[in-house]
């Protein structure tokens, strides 16, 4: 085999051993990277619970106590009830035996008659009768009505909401993130050594991080808190844009962002555009607002509901919330909001038959479909009424003319409406008009709230 040949196989072995070695080298820093978050993520996850199993111990406590505080009242006050009437008994019990011997002692009665009124109004110290008792029952609705949606209404309190949190996989070298992932920042003590895994999610060299929820339809909004530092993006990315390579910060590149750079607002388009505030005026709270379907992201101020930019494009790839701080003081993090649960009832009317004959003479060319009853088992559902959106509404002169004939059509509809179980003429079983029945829908409105500390 020629030399040439034979040193060149050397040299390719040589590379692939090389390329093998980095492979197994990242292997091993993610495999105990991951291992470390593991036992990272379950201790976290176990302060988290004991703190709610801490508060519901409390929230327990609280509530056994005001039942036994008012198990207490309820007693101490039948106590002295009981006692008020005992006394009232034992002299009631006196004033016969003294009656009883007036009237042993014999005469004609006179004497007992006279004192007859006196005897019956000091027989009750305020003169009256005795009111009746309060009922010394526990007022059990109290305690138990709803007993776990007041303890969830509580809950939240303990449990704040963020509309996106922030993916670590996606963190930049330099980046800390919080362990509640709502909070990010420089972590000018990282040593360069320090080995981070090369997971194809995770952005280099830049700082910057993305939110772990991504966004292909709707209407999403959040607001971060931007606080003192001075240099800062925030924005939307493409679910496709480069990780491990440079890029450039456009739309064209994915990029939809803001950005504080040199004291300066900046909208990042192709070129950028000046972002013009008060010079008195500093960003604290930024508003991101993305809707996907329209095709607009738009930026706002959160304190004083200012409006900074508005990026419109096309979207046709998954958005992510993107943020970025270059800033060593202070850093970039996601507000909280409140979740607030409002419960409404929708109560639809049963049309019967001679609804539906009155409405449909009330219009002769209108064009009324109505949902008639299925089955039995569809029986105790609402039915709805459907109209033909062709239908032609009649006019003022129709009205008029018809306003005798329908109410002459009803009147006699009740004469000849049938009762109980009596049948119609057509041997069916005559309309009963059912009771609506309510039916409830929960709405889930969430308001902003402070950041999480």
């Amino acid at each position: 085999m020629h030399p040439d040949i034979t040193r060149f196989r050397l040299r390719l072995l040589n590379v692939l051993k090389v390329r093998s070695n980095f492979f197994a080298h990242s292997f091993l820093t993610s495999f105990f990277s991951s291992q470390t978050e593991a036992g990272l993520t379950e201790e976290h996850m176990r302060r988290e619970f004991e703190s709610l199993h801490q508060f519901l111990r409390e929230e327990e406590e609280a509530r056994l106590l005001a039942l036994r505080v008012q198990w207490e009242e309820k007693k101490r006050g039948a106590e002295e009830r009981m006692d008020r009437m005992n006394q009232v008994i034992k002299s009631l019990e006196e004033r016969i035996q003294l009656t009883e011997e007036e009237l042993d002692a014999g005469g004609d009665g006179v004497e007992y008659l006279e004192r007859y009124q006196d005897t019956m109004n000091s027989t009750w110290t305020d003169g009256r009768e005795p009111q009746r008792a309060c009922s010394p029952l526990i007022d059990v609705a109290k305690h138990l009505g709803n007993l776990q949606y007041a303890v969830w209404e509580k809950m939240k309190h303990i449990a704040p909401y963020t509309p996106v949190t922030l993916d670590p996989r996606t963190a930049g070298r330099p980046l800390s993130v919080s362990s509640e992932l709502n909070m990010v920042h420089i972590n000018r003590g990282a040593s360069e050594d320090v080995a981070v895994p090369a997971n194809p999610e995770r952005f280099h060299p830049y700082s910057c991080i993305l939110a772990r929820e991504g966004f292909d339809s709707g209407v999403h909004c959040w607001d971060i808190e931007v606080g003192e530092s001075n240099n800062w993006t925030a924005g939307v990315v493409a679910q496709s844009v480069s990780r491990r390579t440079a890029f450039e910060a456009c739309p064209e590149a994915g990029l939809c962002c803001i950005s504080l750079r040199d004291g300066e607002y900046q909208a990042l388009t192709t070129p950028t555009q000046a972002i013009h505030l008060d010079n008195s005026h500093h960003l604290s709270r930024v508003r991101v607002k993305l809707d996907w379907d329209v095709g607009t992201l738009e930026f706002m101020d959160a304190d004083t509901e200012t409006h900074l930019f508005t990026f419109r494009q096309n979207f046709t790839d998954k958005m992510y919330p993107y943020f970025e701080s270059v800033a060593s003081c202070g850093g970039l993090a996601v507000l909280a909001r409140k979740v607030n649960v409002t419960v409404g009832s929708d109560c639809v009317t049963d049309i019967t038959e001679e609804d539906q004959m009155i409405k449909s003479e009330s219009c002769a060319e209108g064009d009324i479909n109505t949902v008639s009853t299925c089955s039995k088992s569809e029986m105790s559902e609402p039915r709805h009424l459907t109209e033909n959106k062709n239908s032609t509404i009649c006019s003022v002169k129709e009205e008029k003319a018809t306003k005798h004939q329908r109410r002459a059509t009803k009147d006699q509809l009740i004469k000849t409406k049938p009762t109980g179980n009596q049948k119609t003429k057509d041997n069916r079983p005559a309309a009963k008009k059912q009771s609506s029945k309510p039916k409830f829908s929960v709405n889930y409105h969430v308001s902003l709230n402070r950041a999480l500390n």
